[in-house]
């Protein structure tokens, strides 16, 4: 026999013990006397009047067992608790490469970017998140996990030396996220999934495999939700200081001042590739609304074996002490 609040079973006990004397000690006093009235004919039976004192004082103290049992937390037989909650697994890929520091969103992209990312993990509660960084390489940093926590600490702290080659490679980006995603298995209903990804546009490589990575990415049912980090006028690339604390832009082969305009153009196409959604992000305003891309997305309910629990039987013991109580009251 099983408890769940074992502590109060140390007040019963006394309690139980001296009701059975208490009881007990009233039986024999009244069987006593109503012997000697029915000794005296003042109780037609005294027999069956004892009788009937000794049944109501059962019922009674059967009652108050089932009382004490139900107060107790009685519990019966071992049951799996079945849990579940509503999540999708989402994959956040980030762009790290030099344009990213570019400042058209306060204080620059990268840092925008990645302040709008901790704020949409607050709301994932339930999703498992999955962080990839890339420039003209891409890196799983963080596969899926629930922890969140660890994943905004890595995050924290990635730049634009996170990878190794500089570029936008947008189909080795989604090569690495779509491979972060568990193999589904046959019969099996998998979680929602999502990419996350942020980025200013503008692909320098790998512009040829992107449509065949955004069908793969729609066959397995992968929305890619993109956010535009920048503004449609852009800036100049920052390309370090000189030797005066003067910032130096980025120039190209012929000595240009390199602008960075936010592409929007691809990453719509992008997310209508895939059935996903596009916001700009050209503002820290319009980045701290992004989680209501996620919202309209699909999350699914997912069922799951929780902790073992044991079966309740307080409300049954209820039950029985006034059904106990009531036949006493009857009788």
């Amino acid at each position: 026999m099983h408890f769940g609040d074992t502590d109060i079973l140390t007040y019963l006990a006394p309690t139980a013990l001296a009701l059975a004397l208490g009881a007990l000690w009233t039986f024999g006093r009244d069987r006593r006397d109503l012997r000697e009235l029915g000794h005296r004919n003042l109780v037609l039976s005294p027999a069956l009047a004892i009788l009937r004192r000794g049944i109501k004082g059962g019922l009674v103290l059967v009652a108050l067992v089932s009382c004490a049992l139900g107060a107790a937390r009685w519990q019966g037989k071992t049951v799996p608790e079945e849990t579940g909650q509503y999540g999708m697994d989402v994959v956040v890929v980030l762009d790290v490469s030099k344009s990213m520091l570019t400042r058209d969103v306060a204080p620059d992209r990268l840092t925008a970017a990645k302040k709008s990312i901790l704020d949409a993990l607050e709301g994932m509660d339930g999703d498992r998140v999955a962080l990839v960084v890339f420039a003209g390489d891409s890196l799983l940093q963080v596969p899926l996990t629930l922890d969140r926590d660890a994943l905004a600490t890595v995050l924290e702290g990635d730049d634009v030396d996170a990878v190794d080659k500089g570029g936008t490679n947008f189909t080795g980006a989604l090569g690495a996220a779509l491979k972060a995603f568990p193999e589904a298995e046959d019969g099996k209903k998998h979680r929602g999934r999502a990419i996350l990804l942020y980025t200013d546009g503008e692909p320098t490589a790998g512009e040829e495999g992107l449509p065949m990575a955004l069908q793969v990415a729609r066959r397995r049912g992968v929305a890619v939700a993109c956010v535009g980090v920048g503004s449609r006028k852009g800036q100049p690339i920052p390309d370090g200081q000189s030797f005066w604390g003067q910032p130096i832009y980025k120039r190209d082969a012929f000595g240009r001042v390199v602008v960075s305009r936010l592409d929007e153009e691809t990453l719509r196409n992008m997310a209508d590739a895939t059935g996903g959604l596009y916001v700009a992000g050209d503002s820290p305003g319009a980045l701290s609304h992004v989680e209501n891309l996620l919202s309209g997305l699909d999350k699914t309910f997912l069922k799951g074996k929780g902790s073992v629990k044991r079966e309740e039987l307080s409300p049954k013991a209820g039950l029985a002490s006034a059904a106990f109580l009531l036949l006493a009251a009857v009788i």
